[in-house]
């Protein structure tokens, strides 16, 4: 097996850590395994942390950071670097996919993964129900939980016939997203105005392997936006949870959460228990409601079988899902773990939320001083960390990187920039 990194420097890496903790693997290095490789490092947990992208997480100083092809397209590289590391183990692992194609990957490999490793995670069939929209959709549905109006066209007819009945805007959306992200472009929907639009996009995005669903646009802007964030243990029991609201997400309508907050929602944390156990759920989770004004309802918007990318929120409020999930799966007493989360504390995302800003700052929807008042007093950050700078200073670079120079300069500075051109040419 050809290895992503230099054998004898894995192999040395693995041998330190032989009297240490039990080692753990995070499979992603975005902002949520970042939170990951913080929470257990810090209690001086070793961390491996892999991923086919080099994110921010991957700067941190908590892990050790592997690269690999992408999972979906190459999953046995994926499994024969797991079995390679699991078998150089002196005591197992623990495993903590954070991403739809990671928790695909280990429910998969599930039986070959036990073998070497500790993690808590829905079978095979439930992952496979919940991480299609369409078949989470008909689960929601089925047990009384309200959900968008949905089609599921399977044909350009089909969406011919549909483009005179459904309201606009709407959206088309992956009924699986992870592998539907290259085909977009990293976005999420497809926000289509008019019946030609939707032909079109249709005809642009959806093939046979990667089927779209066509769903209308719940009203309300993104702090409509409810979520339930929880651990559920083997024997399918809830056993840490918190609700929390967006605030501001990026991009606007359709995007991550920007900036959040822990909020008391209990007819969410309700409906959320009610759609976990009927996928007779382990793991951790995460599942979005959008307030409806024209109902007085929550509508289901979507159930993810992972932690969030607003992860540190919850860590931040006190209920801390890495070191929750650690403890248990050494057999640990969570009793002595499990706090109630603190509502009212916010969340921010560094990188997302300057894009936010930027973004609504041309629209003129938010000034600066009221975005640095949105901001301010937050206790979560996604990035930022004073024993860990480097996330944020990658983040920061790359930053400057994509935006243009007057964008970010001062007035000041332009007209100075402007001149200093001039008098060059």
């Amino acid at each position: 097996m050809k290895m992503p990194v230099p054998r004898i420097k894995l192999d040395r890496w693995l041998k330190a850590q032989s009297k240490t903790r039990p080692v753990a693997v995070v499979l992603d290095s975005s902002v949520n395994g970042l939170s990951f490789a913080r929470s257990l490092g810090r209690r001086r947990v070793p961390v491996l942390m892999l991923d086919s992208n080099r994110f921010l997480g991957a700067y941190t100083r908590y892990a050790r950071f592997i690269r690999l092809p992408p999972a979906d397209e190459r999953p046995q590289e994926w499994l024969e670097l797991l079995e390679y590391v699991g078998a150089r183990l002196d005591t197992p692992g623990t495993l903590f996919p954070t991403s739809d194609t990671s928790c695909q990957l280990i429910a998969r490999y599930r039986d070959t993964l036990q073998r070497h490793f500790r993690f808590v995670l829905a079978d095979e069939e439930a992952i496979s129900q919940i991480v299609n929209k369409r078949l989470q959709y008909e689960t929601a549905r089925r047990i009384g939980i309200s959900i968008p109006e949905t089609h599921y066209p399977e044909s350009v007819a089909d969406v011919r016939r549909l483009s005179s009945q459904v309201p606009y805007p709407c959206i088309l959306k992956p009924c699986q997203s992870d592998p539907a992200r290259k085909r977009m472009s990293g976005k999420k929907v497809v926000v289509v105005h008019s019946a030609s639009e939707l032909i079109s996009a249709y005809q642009r995005l959806a093939n046979s392997t990667i089927p779209f669903l066509l769903q209308e646009i719940v009203p309300g802007g993104d702090s409509a936006l409810f979520g339930y964030l929880g651990f559920w243990d083997d024997e399918n029991r809830e056993r840490a949870w918190l609700t929390k609201r967006k605030l501001r997400q990026y991009p606007q309508q359709f995007g991550d959460g920007s900036v959040q907050m822990t909020v008391e929602a209990p007819e969410v944390a309700e409906l959320s228990a009610r759609l976990l156990r009927a996928f007779n759920y382990r793991g951790f989770v995460c599942v979005e409601f959008k307030w409806d004004a024209r109902t007085q309802a929550f509508r289901l918007i979507e159930c993810n079988p992972r932690t969030a990318s607003g992860n540190q929120l919850a860590i931040s409020a006190g209920v801390d899902f890495p070191w929750l999930g650690y403890r248990y799966l050494l057999g640990g007493d969570l009793e002595n773990e499990v706090g109630r989360a603190r509502t009212g504390v916010r969340y921010f995302n560094e990188e997302w939320d300057v894009q936010a800003y930027f973004a609504l700052r041309k629209s003129g929807g938010l000034s600066f001083h009221d975005w640095v008042m949105s901001i301010r007093g937050s206790e979560a950050w996604a990035l930022g960390a004073r024993d860990d700078p480097s996330p944020l200073l990658m983040g920061l670079w790359r930053f400057m990187l994509k935006i243009p120079r007057t964008v970010i300069l001062p007035a000041s500075f332009k007209r100075q920039d402007t001149i200093r051109q001039a008098n060059d040419s």
